[in-house]
């Protein structure tokens, strides 16, 4: 059912007191941390496109690209909304704080961070094969008119085990160096409370994706798989996508990411 723009103003202030609109795009997101928000919905009268690149592009020249594509399909470049990068290999916690505060810069650059928050979605993962040599942009998502709206187009950015996606630190890492099954049903079961309060956030459930990735470079699904069957219910119709590839800090194992996205293009 279509909603008026001033009905989704009623409706995030109402029910989700915690979702809030780009400055400079129509989109809402999820305050998350610095190097990226939690999720992104777009706002009624609009889609998200998501763009995937088929050859390995550093994610500098990779945001070129994304200013290129946006303008030929009658956007502005502030349209863009989620990320999806693809790292060398794990970050050290400390690395990983560099590498976003050099992210983030660019991203004030042009313009798309509201005060000190950040409305860009983002994942970032390390393929255990045919791994990039350096950061490389592999997707990326945004907005634009749509004849037909569904204000339930969205993407939710990727969450790894750690205690508090806040809390950069080692001693956030849900049951470090353990492999056992309470091990990978515990890493599974904070993954899956992070995807909930963020899809919660912006109005959405299980049942509402259309794509639920996975990234572990570990056999978890003879550990755990049943229980993560059981989370997500009738959206396993829809299949579960397993990237063989590590979150992007050491020491971190299990990391998801959903979304719902009216079209996806590959370049």
């Amino acid at each position: 059912m279509f909603i008026t723009v001033k009905e989704w103003g009623l409706y995030q202030r109402e029910v989700h007191m915690n979702v809030r609109l780009s400055p400079v795009a129509p989109f809402s997101y999820v305050p998350g941390i610095d190097p990226y928000s939690g999720g992104v919905v777009a706002s009624p009268g609009n889609e998200i496109v998501r763009i995937r690149f088929t050859k390995e592009i550093s994610w500098r020249e990779g945001f070129e690209r994304i200013e290129a594509i946006t303008e030929d399909d009658g956007v502005d470049r502030t349209a863009l909304c989620a990320v999806e990068l693809r790292c060398p290999e794990p970050h050290s916690f400390e690395g990983f704080i560099e590498f976003n505060d050099e992210y983030r810069a660019l991203l004030n650059s042009w313009g798309l961070l509201n005060g000190d928050e950040n409305p860009i979605a983002r994942t970032n993962v390390a393929p255990v094969q045919y791994a990039p040599k350096t950061t490389s942009l592999y997707a990326f998502s945004y907005v634009k008119p749509s004849d037909n709206p569904d204000r339930r187009s969205f993407v939710v950015a990727g969450a790894g085990d750690l205690m508090d996606q806040s809390d950069l630190q080692v001693s956030s890492i849900v049951a470090k160096d353990r492999s056992d099954k309470e091990a990978w049903m515990s890493r599974i079961d904070q993954v899956c409370q992070e995807m909930e309060d963020r899809m919660t956030s912006i109005g959405v459930d299980w049942h509402d994706c259309t794509v639920i990735d996975v990234y572990c470079a570990e056999d978890w699904f003879s550990q755990a798989g049943e229980a993560l069957m059981e989370r997500i219910g009738p959206a396993l119709a829809n299949g579960i996508h397993w990237y063989i590839a590590h979150p992007p800090i050491e020491g971190l194992r299990f990391e998801m990411d959903v979304r719902r996205v009216s079209t996806e293009k590959v370049v």
